[in-house]
């Protein structure tokens, strides 16, 4: 194997390490946006519930 094809390995073990951490990061980013959304949502019902009463 010459140096061209070590280099090249590496290069294509370096690109899966950083599709993996974007992956994580996406999920973390959907995990908050969700949290978000909901702290958004709750006190919308919160407030028409007690404009009704």
């Amino acid at each position: 194997m010459d140096q061209y094809e070590k280099q090249l390995i590496r290069m294509e073990l370096q690109v899966g390490q950083l599709i993996s951490i974007i992956a994580r990061l996406n999920e973390r980013i959907n995990e908050l946006e969700e949290k978000e959304l909901a702290r958004k949502v709750i006190p919308i019902h919160i407030r028409r519930a007690a404009q009704r009463t």
